[in-house]
């Protein structure tokens, strides 16, 4: 891997920022593909065997578990939920095949503007930013190093890598697909959103967050800030005019027809949020969730919800915000969690619409991440 830098790494994404050759490299065809095939294809894009794909472990890796059931041993999704996968594996095959991005890329910023667009919640150990930045960074003109051919060596054989890609890459896409409902168009959504300078920067941002972990992992939060790739303007583009609603509750209150006893509920909940937070270090959670004798689906499914959203974002840069916050208080991630869940639960119970709980929600977010990613000094 000592052939590829951040810089390289960069270069080659900055696909995502150039519009039309991104669409040149997109598929012609408008044919959608069916689950089963976007995970043969996938495999083969990476080299790894087709079985290790069509595990149940691995599509959960890829969408999330509450978003496809096995049944009679293959996984089934919504249509919905199929179109957005063979979007975002479109985007993948397009981002790990590209050959010399850099020099078209490069061609088009010099004539002129342009239209265009992590890691796991593994972020222990990230260096803080220091008073100077490495002299490599700072100087990022300085000589030419090679072009980044494809992403195959950060990708092949590398099954887990390439599952967290795309998963960040799904949750976008899914996030804003009832946005651009033209589900007869197939690659539609790709297409509108690589077009959008928004969610092209906000792509570019995350990809380059979780590889760029595996290639510079001391470097890289001020090579991402020295890009322009980390920061508010980042965070809005990623958070704001989202569908939070669509995305994750929908799937949760569709999961299960009937719940287990109070206490085991508690228990699962509890257990599946410690885990989260354990991620960042952060100690388990004593306080009661749910009132005693309390069993109660809407409230259940917001919380399961609002824990498949924070583990959505924790593959974004956002999670760099997680991280500082439970490194000061291990319950501020669970306050996150139960803030997000009260919102879900008030729209599932029809009390705000959608889009109010929709905007509560990124903004608490977008609140969230300016406050833990700011420099504070101590009291």
């Amino acid at each position: 891997m000592s052939a590829v830098t951040l810089k390289t790494l960069h270069n080659h994404l900055k696909l995502l920022e150039n519009a039309s050759e991104l669409k040149r490299r997109l598929p012609m065809s408008s044919n959608q593909r069916t689950l089963k095939e976007c995970l043969c294809e996938t495999s083969r894009l990476v080299g790894v065997e087709e079985a290790v794909f069509n595990d149940a472990q691995t599509i959960a890796a890829m969408i999330g578990a509450q978003r496809f059931v096995m049944i009679w041993g293959e996984p089934s999704v919504t249509d919905h939920v199929a179109r957005v996968f063979d979007n975002s594996r479109m985007l993948l095959s397009a981002l790990a095949s590209a050959a010399n991005v850099e020099n078209t890329t490069v061609a088009q910023m010099d004539a002129g503007p342009h239209q265009g667009g992590a890691m796991a919640a593994h972020s222990l150990g990230w260096a803080r930013p220091s008073s100077q930045t490495p002299t490599a960074l700072a100087q990022p003109g300085a000589g030419r190093e090679a072009a980044l051919d494809d992403m195959k060596s950060l990708l092949s054989g590398n099954a887990q890598l390439t599952c967290r890609l795309f998963r960040a890459i799904f949750e976008h896409m899914l996030g804003f697909a009832s946005k651009y409902n033209t589900p007869q168009a197939g690659n539609s959504l790709v297409s509108d959103l690589t077009g959008s300078k928004e969610h092209s920067r906000s792509f570019l941002s995350t990809a380059l967050f979780i590889l760029g972990a595996e290639v510079d992992r001391e470097h890289l939060m001020s090579f991402m800030m020295q890009e322009d790739l980390f920061g508010m303007p980042i965070f809005e583009h990623m958070l704001l005019n989202r569908d939070y609603c669509d995305a994750f509750l929908s799937f949760r209150r569709l999961e299960r027809a009937f719940m287990g006893s109070p206490a085991a509920e508690e228990t699962q909940l509890r257990n599946r949020l410690d885990t989260f937070n354990a991620q960042f270090g952060g100690k388990p959670y004593g306080a009661k969730i749910l009132e005693a004798g309390e069993q109660d689906k809407a409230k259940i499914d917001a919380y399961l919800a609002a824990t498949d959203l924070l583990e959505a974002l924790a593959l974004t840069p956002w999670c760099m915000s997680l991280n500082n916050a439970v490194s000061i208080a291990s319950s501020n991630s669970i306050r996150s969690a139960s803030i997000i869940a009260k919102h879900f639960e008030h729209f599932g119970r029809g009390e705000i619409t959608k889009d109010r709980a929709n905007q509560e929600i990124a903004d608490h977010l977008l609140a969230f991440a300016r406050q833990f990613s700011a420099d504070t000094k101590p009291a």
